[in-house]
């Protein structure tokens, strides 16, 4: 039994609730931004979560058709108009881009090396000047179009994870090394600036929080444009072998900057079989040494790396395959934005739909993709969980209650005359949790009307559930669509209450992984 007591007279406890995950969700490659079930399910999460802006990689693809090559032409020419109508439709809904540019245009790219299913080409550019010219040009483009205020309201951020891949690297995003990375950054950001010195503009974009003090220090000792810094945060990045403390004794068997390594994977049957051996034994046991908490733990450390500068999360999840999908993402996504809302200026999860193909489209409704919802539309529990964030009041407060597996947060919803309680059972993987029972006291209050809570864990707001117990079929019909979308939504029940003078007391009982949203009206 867990006793949580709230008192509503200590005024000094409270401050205002930021709302940074709101700031901007992720999602695939931008030719898929062109589709009319991506521009749905987009104008739905910003209609029902809040979500000002959108990033993507692959703005400058060759499916795309941004930089053409004529055949029996050496001569290039640019066109915008792909690039128009997703900007044109997101402007039109009140949403932003949040720019991310890249990847390399092959006819101005030094190499064939690519990314994923759709092929992003990840090398520098041949020629410097000529990155630079498409630059310049799409920026004079877009202020052209949106008009330089819209524009100046903009994030410009330069590439994706170029931590990942190396120099000559086959995989990855990016085949040079961080030299050719900030010789990149720094070519993009004075164009960027000399086209308009108040575009903002950032980096380095990196995957697991990495290069933040070398990219300040390049920009600043080279007099290098930096409006903030961006990176990546997933919770098993502290253990995946990216040179971080803790994974010198688990180390991740593919080390993305080996290039003599994958390329003999992918060359080597044999070699290729014994690694995915080990590579199998990584994944079975990596939650083990994911600490609860750790996410939060490690953008302390980003923020305090990047100083002066604002820092965004420009990618973070929970990364845990189907269980993504389920109670664990949304409890995670829950006690991880509540903890980390005061650190960076904003996030942005990655990413907001299964439609996505970095891999190839899944056909599995759920399959544990990266989406808030999957590639039919089916809201999956971390939706429902972002849901019940917007939900929250104005004032929240600094006394946040732990107990083992349990935190509850308070909020106060002035507009209502309500206060909320948001509670979250809430655990790594393959670590112990079970079901808890938290007795609940709130002081001071004079009175309640009602007492109502939304719930998400596996028998509540969670389609993924339904899914499985229905046997996970690959292709939903029609009825099992419509099953689906009822099992995920959010139920509002009236809970039992007792009222003891200016007492209210009240007993929740929270499943392992769950989440609880109790409000309480007010007389």
């Amino acid at each position: 039994m867990h006793t949580l007591q709230i008192d509503l007279r200590k005024k000094e406890q409270w401050e205002t609730l930021q709302k940074p995950w709101e700031f901007c969700v992720g999602s695939c490659h931008a030719s898929r931004a062109l589709g009319a079930d991506w521009q749905e399910q987009i104008a739905r999460c910003h209609r029902e979560l809040g979500v000002k802006r959108v990033r993507f990689h692959g703005l400058f693809d060759d499916d795309m058709s941004v930089v053409l090559k004529p055949m029996f032409s050496n001569e290039l020419h640019l066109s915008f108009a792909n690039i128009d109508k997703i900007f044109d439709f997101l402007v039109s809904i009140g949403m932003q881009p949040f720019v991310e540019l890249g990847f390399m245009p092959e006819a101005l790219a030094s190499g064939k090396n690519t990314v994923f299913h759709y092929r992003g080409n990840t090398t520098p550019p041949e020629e410097y000047e000529q990155w630079q010219w498409l630059i310049e040009s799409f920026l004079e483009h877009i202020i052209d179009r949106y008009g330089r205020g819209e524009v100046r309201e903009w994030y410009f951020e330069v590439w994706n994870e170029p931590n990942l891949g190396g120099k000559d690297s086959p995989y990855g995003f990016w085949s040079g090394d961080r030299e050719e990375y900030f010789r990149l950054y720094q070519a993009t950001a004075e164009s960027i600036k000399k086209t308009d010195s108040r575009l903002r503009v950032g980096g380095p974009a990196t995957s697991n929080n990495a290069w933040i003090p070398e990219m300040i220090a390049f920009c600043e000792t080279n007099g290098v444009p930096l409006d903030f810094i961006s990176t990546h945060q997933y919770p098993t990045d502290v253990v995946v072998g990216y040179g971080v403390e803790d994974s010198a004794n688990f180390k991740n068997p593919l080390d993305l900057n080996d290039a003599e390594k994958i390329k003999k994977l992918m060359s080597d049957e044999q070699a290729r079989e014994e690694f995915l051996l080990e590579y199998g034994v990584f994944q079975q046991h990596l939650w083990e040494h994911v600490d609860r908490g750790v996410w939060t733990e490690a953008a302390e450390r980003a923020v305090g790396e990047a100083g002066r500068y604002p820092l965004y999360y420009t990618e973070w999840g929970s990364l845990a395959g189907l269980e993504s999908d389920g109670s664990f993402g949304a409890s995670f996504a829950v006690k991880t934005m509540l903890d980390a809302r005061n650190l960076a200026s904003g996030y942005s999860f990655w990413g907001f739909s299964d439609i996505f193909e970095e891999g190839g489209q899944e056909a599995p409704a759920f399959h544990g993709g990266f989406g808030l919802m999957t590639q039919q539309g089916i809201p999956k529990a971390p939706y429902r969980a972002f849901a019940l964030l917007r939900s929250l009041g104005e004032e929240i407060s600094s006394q946040i209650y732990r107990s083992g597996t349990v935190d509850g947060y308070v909020i106060k919803k002035e507009a209502a005359g309500a206060v909320q309680i948001l509670l979250v059972n809430h655990h790594s993987l393959l670590h112990p949790i079970q079901a808890e029972t938290v007795s609940i006291a709130v002081e001071g209050s004079g009175g309640c009307v009602e007492a109502v809570i939304e719930r998400i864990d596996d028998t509540h707001a969670n389609a993924c559930s339904a899914w499985q117990e229905m046997g996970s079929p690959v292709y939903l019909k029609e009825k099992e669509y419509h099953i689906l979308m009822g099992a995920s939504q959010l139920q509002k029940e009236t809970i039992s209450y007792e009222q003891k003078e200016e007492r209210i007391l009240l007993d929740v009982e929270l499943p392992a992984m769950g989440t609880a949203l109790i409000t309480l009206l007010l007389a």
